[in-house]
């Protein structure tokens, strides 16, 4: 595929004679955003400013967002290093999650159906458990959402702990633990992945074994009721005596089959579970989205937000770092944090 910028493409609604194109356009205050569409093409992100959880849409990828909305006030919101709030969609139900300074993951649905957003449903059923803040969310289709994160309870060591919603993120399920590491503890500060379709439920997390912070991948193949024993990810290690805060991605294709995406020292590694890593660049932050063109990359290093189409070499997209990526059709947009603004740019995905 040939990859095109689209220079021309105004996705800002704030600061309308704000920075050039080519590096970005602030889009709004705020921190941590997380983009994605849904099955429609519809793009929809979130994000925290102060204690605010904030909401945005757009009917296609190639429409500006709206002015974002906000969903609610949870104090002391934790919104940074990748512990702000998550996102997942369906076609009836919106979830957005979040955690606060004391330890509690909560849910936010919206009933499409009816643009009402439910009250806060907190989801760790033992209170303050989610002190490290790591969490996930993901649709799985019908009402169902499956959601995992970093957990304390019984022995205060992290472990990966998992829940699941059958009714758009109104209620959750008993909390069961997911994978718990031999050696004590998980890697302490580095985000979980999650992705779910129908009954396959994938979660990446870096572990903490034999002193390594390699990247493990766990599946459920009934919907979050049992999951496999975990699968390292990759065939190298990372010896390493400290917590490098950076836990990788895990994507579907249209077909279900995963992808990760994760770090190891300064390399970018894709990796096909069961299969040998492939490196691709170097930074950290790594985040992935796949769509009809293949996979796309974002990352950042120095400083900087780089995406790179499957095949292609990579784009420098502006100042900034944690970006988050949508593609809707023929085009991937980019969202990442840039001095406490929310940036945005996109690319246009052509046939060569």
């Amino acid at each position: 595929m040939r990859y095109a910028l689209l220079l021309t493409l105004q996705l800002c609604y704030l600061l309308a004679s704000g920075q050039p194109s080519d590096s970005g356009q602030q889009i709004a205050k705020g921190h941590l955003p997380v983009l994605m569409t849904d099955a429609g093409g519809r793009l929809h992100m979130v994000f925290g400013q102060d204690s605010t959880i904030y909401y945005s849409t757009a009917k296609d990828s190639r429409t500006k967002l709206g002015l974002p909305m906000a969903v609610a006030t949870l104090p002391n919101l934790v919104a940074g290093a990748k512990r702000g709030p998550q996102l997942a969609v369906s076609d009836q139900f919106i979830v957005i999650t979040a955690v606060n300074r004391m330890g509690d993951l909560f849910a936010y649905s919206l009933d499409r159906s009816t643009g009402k957003w439910s009250s806060a449903e907190r989801m760790n059923d033992v209170p303050a458990t989610a002190k490290e803040g790591f969490h996930a969310v993901s649709g799985a289709g019908q009402g169902v959402f499956h959601t995992a994160w970093l957990d304390l309870r019984n022995d205060k060591r992290n472990k990966i702990m998992g829940a699941t919603s059958r009714d758009g993120g109104r209620s959750w399920s008993a909390n069961q633990v997911i994978y718990q590491s031999p050696d004590g503890t998980v890697c302490e500060c580095c985000k979980v992945s999650i992705k779910a379709k129908d009954n396959d439920v994938y979660v990446q997390f870096r572990n903490w074994l034999g002193g390594s912070r390699d990247l493990y991948l766990v599946h459920s193949s009934d919907g979050g009721s049992t999951y496999a024993t975990a699968q390292k990810l990759g065939t190298g290690t990372w010896k390493l005596n400290a917590c490098p805060m950076d836990g990788g991605s895990v994507v579907l294709s249209s077909t279900g089959q995963p992808l990760t995406t994760w770090r190891r020292e300064n390399t970018l590694y894709t990796c096909v579970p069961g299969q040998a890593e492939k490196a691709v660049a170097t930074g950290r932050n790594v985040t992935a989205a796949d769509g009809v063109s293949g996979a796309v990359l974002a990352w950042d290093e120095g400083g900087t937000v780089w995406m790179k189409p499957d095949g292609e070499s990579p784009v420098a997209l502006g100042k900034g770092q944690m970006p988050s990526l949508a593609i809707g059709g023929q085009t991937v947009v980019c969202v990442w944090e840039a001095d406490g603004q929310v940036m945005m740019r996109a690319i246009s995905l052509t046939s060569k």
